[in-house]
Formats: structure tokens, sequence, C-alpha cells
């Protein structure tokens, strides 16, 4: 008898109320041309409540990169029960640059969960308030290299695009400290800071808080 080879079963995800192609991309980490591909969908992307959509083998659920996740290892545990620092005030602009790209809906369906700031290779970024880092690595799908602090409030602030980190995950930080620096990591064509703001897992313009 020949070997059998057992391939792993296929995923499917069924598209619900206010669904956007973009947003099952992020959610499963998958490239949204190799969602769009394999499900025949084209420009601009178009789906509807009940559709059955195929993902990409080698994706998996996204998870929130935060140190909420109870078990995953015991450094997560200890940075979950670091205690957040007050806020001092507002939220500042973590780097001196263009805004080469608003927050909100975009082109082809995609939508910017934050702002990018255009600035050149190795520019300080800076803490945007006083926190914990809670995440730093790349393993999000075109952010590159990427923290995350946790702010009192329910607060949360993401750095994208980083040539280098200067903290690392457990770190207190306080609003200025320089953290990472300006780089082109992940799926950009030039140096430059993607910079989003979260309360708990919705989106909110940055514009609008610093």
């Amino acid at each position: 008898k020949g070997d059998r080879v057992k391939l792993p079963p296929r995923k499917y995800y069924t598209v619900q109320k206010n669904d956007t192609l973009y947003a099952i991309s992020r959610r499963y980490r998958a490239d949204l041309k190799d969602l769009a591909s394999i499900n025949n969908i084209r420009k601009p992307y178009t789906i509807s409540v009940g559709q059955r959509l195929q993902i990409p083998d080698g994706t998996a659920p996204e998870r929130q990169a935060s140190a909420n996740q109870a078990g995953v290892s015991k450094r997560a545990q200890e940075i979950a029960s670091t205690s957040t620092p007050s806020r001092s005030g507002r939220f500042m602009t973590p780097v001196k640059g263009r805004v080469i790209s608003g927050f909100g809906p975009k082109q082809d369906g995609l939508h910017n969960d934050g702002i990018n700031i255009s600035a050149p290779q190795g520019t300080p970024i800076r803490a945007s308030e006083n926190g914990v880092v809670v995440y730093t690595g790349n393993q999000l799908r075109g952010y590159g290299n990427l923290i995350l602090v946790r702010h009192s409030g329910g607060w949360v602030s993401a750095y994208a695009h980083t040539s280098k980190f200067l903290v690392k995950a457990g770190d207190k930080v306080k609003q200025g400290d320089i953290i990472a620096r300006v780089g082109q990591s992940g799926n950009v064509d030039r140096p430059q800071l993607h910079f989003e703001l979260r309360k708990g897992t919705r989106a909110v313009d940055p514009k609008s808080l610093i």
C-alpha cells in the first residue's frame, strides 16, 4: 500500500453583519490579496452576509497582542500584573513628521485604524503617554516591528514599522521617553510610523486625542 498523505482541514469563515474583507484578513492574520484571490473576490472586495470564505492555509485567528492572555506564559502573567502608571493628560504625537495616511476608510475597501507619519529612518519615536510596554515583536502580518503600550483607563497605543526597539515587554515608560526608531519594516515602501490608539478593542482617531 502506498503512503497516505493527510492534508490539514480547510478553514472557513461565514461573513457576519458589518464585516469587511479587510477586517477578516486582520482577524486571521491573512494577507488581504491572498484572502481575496482564494475566494475569487475582486476589487473593491465586496462581500455579503452569510457568504462562506475559505481562509488561506497557515493562518490563525488573531489574538490581541496584550498581557491579558492568562496562562500564555509566566512572563505574560508578570506583565499583566504590572501596575499601569497614571496618565499625564492628553496623548502626544510620538514622532515629528507629515501625516501621509489619515484615520478611516481607504480605497479598495481598506481601513486605516490609525495614522501614518512620514519621518527619516532612525528618527526617535516617543511614548505617547505614561504606560507599560506589553508587546514588542513582528508577529502581526504587515506591521513589521511593532510595540504596544498599555495605558490607564483601558487605552493601548501601537507603534508599527519601527527599525529598532529601545524597550522590552514589561518596561514602564513615561510620556516622551524614546521607545523605538522610525523604520521601514512591514508592508510599507518608505520610512514611517504607523500609530494607533485603542480604547479596549475599538480604534480611535489619534488626531482627536493629541
